[in-house]
């Protein structure tokens, strides 16, 4: 059989190639009407005369990375216009590698510099004396402000703001007075920042995106911040200014992280959890304000009773003056 396209397994249709990554899909199996399935090894053997509608399968040691791999094969592809730059603005200072493809209506500032096969698409904004490494691809609307870098193989998605004043002010006898942002956002190697995110810049410094940092859309990380290598952010989560993040850590979705904390290698922290001080490495953190997952999962059963709690409460408060009563 031809196979056209990917599809998960719940949709999957004549044509189409799809993958088995987990056990928890296997329920889908009966419907799956894809003309090839990828599986993995003991697949064959364990539904072995089973009655399904799929007739062709590959097995794979491991069939989420030979899903990256295939799906690579069907990636987007960019269409490069013809003489890119010409309508961009480039700074006679800057230093664009020839092997750069920079799309029309650029801006590339003073003293900046482009990398080896590096792609700005329309609009991106480079600021003066900013760095793009080699092989950055950076999406339409994107801004890297004065003198932030980033590092080689990054990716940088629609709308993102790298580099902008981080949050900074006193209150002085009635006026509130702007703290002057002077530092810089510093992003690693295979980076890569989903769209409309903000980078703050540092205040004095840097702040720092590490190697194989991966942060969703609509991040906002403040000025002074340090992200570990290897740590993925999910969407809508804030880190507040001067926190540290560290290595291989995940935070779903909506995390708050209060500034100056800590939190250490791999920890793994739940969707809408508030850090308000610092995580040992290691831990799995839920809740508002942060606890170990087993605390939170009490935790969490008791508020769900607290509408009975509250009315045996009140009956036993009854009782008890009825006895007071009785007693005098």
């Amino acid at each position: 059989e031809v196979v056209f396209k990917p599809s998960e397994i719940r949709k999957a249709k004549r044509g189409d190639i799809s993958f088995l990554v987990s056990p928890k899909y296997e329920k889908y199996l009966p419907d799956c009407e894809a003309s090839c399935l990828v599986v993995s090894k003991d697949f064959l053997a364990k539904f072995q005369g089973a009655n399904l509608k799929v007739r062709n399968f590959i097995e794979v040691e491991n069939p989420l990375l030979a899903m990256l791999k295939i799906l690579s094969l069907w990636e987007y592809k960019i269409s490069f216009p013809d003489g890119g730059g010409k309508l961009a603005y480039i700074s006679q200072s800057a230093k664009v590698d020839p092997s750069a493809l920079i799309f029309p209506f650029c801006y590339i500032g003073a003293n900046s510099e482009i990398g080896e096969k590096s792609v700005l698409m329309p609009g991106v904004f480079v600021g003066d004396g900013a760095k793009i490494g080699n092989g950055v691809f950076m999406f339409p609307n994107s801004v890297v402000y004065p003198l932030c870098e980033i590092g080689d193989n990054s990716i940088v998605h629609a709308g993102t703001v790298i580099g902008a004043d981080g949050f900074g002010y006193i209150s002085h006898f009635g006026e509130i007075l702007k703290v002057p942002q002077v530092g810089n956002v510093k992003i690693g190697r295979n980076v890569e920042i989903g769209a409309n995110s903000c980078v703050d810049r540092a205040t004095m410094g840097s702040t720092e995106i590490g190697d194989d940092v991966k942060v969703d859309n609509l991040v906002q990380i403040a000025h002074n911040v340090s992200v570990g290598r290897g740590t993925r952010i999910v969407a809508l989560t804030g880190i507040a200014g001067s926190s540290k993040i560290g290595e291989f850590c995940i935070l779903g979705g909506q995390v708050g992280v209060s500034d100056h904390v800590e939190v250490g290698d791999y920890t793994l922290v739940g969707a809408r959890t508030a850090i308000i001080s610092n995580v040992e490495g290691g831990k799995v953190v839920m809740g508002e304000p942060a606890m170990e997952r087993t605390k939170f999962l009490k935790v969490h059963t008791i508020y769900t009773k607290l509408p009975e709690i509250y009315e045996r409460l009140k009956k036993l408060e009854k009782e008890v003056e009825d006895l007071k009563f009785k007693l005098k």
